[in-house]
């Protein structure tokens, strides 16, 4: 408004200038003026016009919650909950209206699971990281359908110190119970109780991008609970340097009957099998010791994909244990000294990938795994042809 009276006023200056002109010849002062008042003019209305042309402000989604610690305390403890809490709820609004909606059309879903066409529908919760370092004492829970994204690569760092009242323990002897406290739990199916009705969660499409997670005290960085479908890690930092001997685990739910989370109870049924996981363009630095049965990752499942990632400090690099049809391209690892120029493990020492298959499965594809470290491909519970990575020679594979 106020550049459109300016213009006003310019004009009709301009105006009685030029009706003068006639009867009083302009001095060259006098034609100078006019010829800045028309410029004048002139840009006046080319800033109304961009005023009018610019574009409406964007809300923000309603289902993207930016992580702050908000009282103050030094931890993201409580907000993360209220997060989970908050986002829930409102998923909770959709699940029941989609569940009935598709389940009256199309009847038993796919899976044959309550829950499945509620959860495939209902808006995914992003949990942004903007703040450089964040710090969590409890286990941070993953729940289906929610996405932990930092505002650029490697952009904001989570300490995971593991030492709160409510942390989960791998204390179950899948592969081996490390007895470690968990970082971030990515939790199975859930039923959830929210402020707005019962639903049941299905672990679809949850994500972790561009985070660096940070294990303090031992922890174990990231548990996979049972059978995530459509998991995705990409751009991350995994740091293990007081971490425990796995960094991504998947197993078992782990304390089931102890749950520390209000209104939310795991369901236990269901086979521990990940479907078309993805982990990509990530950094995994380990313990930088020798220490048997370790692993960067230990998984099973259907068409995993792993692509682009760089090993450091660990003897063990990727340990699948069962499934079909996995891909494995573009690894690296590192067997240098450390920082205090310490040789943590013999080359020979170090095992990059090792697949057990079953017979009748479908083939599985490994390339580019640059050093010469080893890797096989072999059948499950066939005897380990040398001590490395996880295994003593002659000892089953898993």
């Amino acid at each position: 408004m106020r550049h459109k009276s300016i213009a006003i006023i310019m004009k009709y200056i301009l105006t009685i200038l030029i009706l003068i002109t006639p009867h009083f010849a302009l001095s060259s002062e006098l034609a100078k003026l006019a010829d800045e008042l028309k410029e004048l003019t002139t840009l006046s209305a080319r800033v109304e016009a961009l005023e009018k042309a610019k574009p409406p402000e964007i809300k923000q989604s309603p289902y993207v919650f930016r992580l702050r610690d908000t009282n103050g305390d030094g931890d993201i403890d409580e907000e993360w909950r209220e997060v989970i809490n908050q986002g829930q709820a409102l998923q909770a609004k959709v699940w029941a209206e989609k569940e009935k909606y598709w389940s009256d059309r199309l009847g038993t879903p796919p899976a044959g699971d309550v829950g499945w066409y509620g959860t495939s529908t209902m808006p995914t919760i992003q949990i942004i990281l903007e703040d450089g370092e964040y710090f969590a004492h409890d286990t941070l829970t993953l729940p289906g359908r929610f996405h932990l994204k930092s505002q650029a690569r490697w952009g904001s760092m989570i300490r995971m110190y593991g030492d709160g009242t409510r942390t989960l323990v791998d204390d179950i002897a899948y592969g081996i119970a490390t007895n470690a406290k968990i970082g971030l739990y990515v939790e199975p199916k859930t039923i959830v109780q929210t402020a707005n009705g019962t639903m049941i969660v299905t672990p679809f499409e949850q994500t972790i991008e561009g985070v660096i997670l940070v294990a303090m005290n031992g922890v174990l960085p990231v548990y996979l609970a049972q059978n995530q479908d459509r998991f995705l890690m990409r751009d991350c930092n995994l740091q293990q340097h007081q971490g425990a001997v796995i960094g991504i685990k998947h197993g078992p739910p782990l304390q089931g009957r102890n749950y520390p989370f209000e209104g939310v109870t795991q369901a236990l049924e269901g086979n521990t099998y990940l479907a078309d996981p993805r982990i990509l363009d990530c950094q995994l630095e380990g313990p930088h010791t020798g220490t048997r049965k370790q692993a960067a990752i230990f998984m099973s499942g259907n068409n995993m994909m792993f692509s682009r990632l760089n090993f450091y400090g660990w003897t063990m690099g990727i340990l699948c244990h069962g499934g079909q049809g996995r891909v494995i391209n573009s690894i690296t690892m590192h067997d240098g000294t450390t920082a205090d120029g310490r040789q943590f493990t013999a080359k020979d020492n170090i095992l990059a990938v090792a697949l057990s298959t079953r017979p009748g499965a479908n083939e599985d594809s490994v390339s580019g795994v640059a050093g010469g470290f080893k890797v096989w491909v072999l059948p499950k519970r066939s005897p380990a042809p040398a001590t490395a990575g996880w295994f003593v020679k002659g000892e089953g594979l898993l």
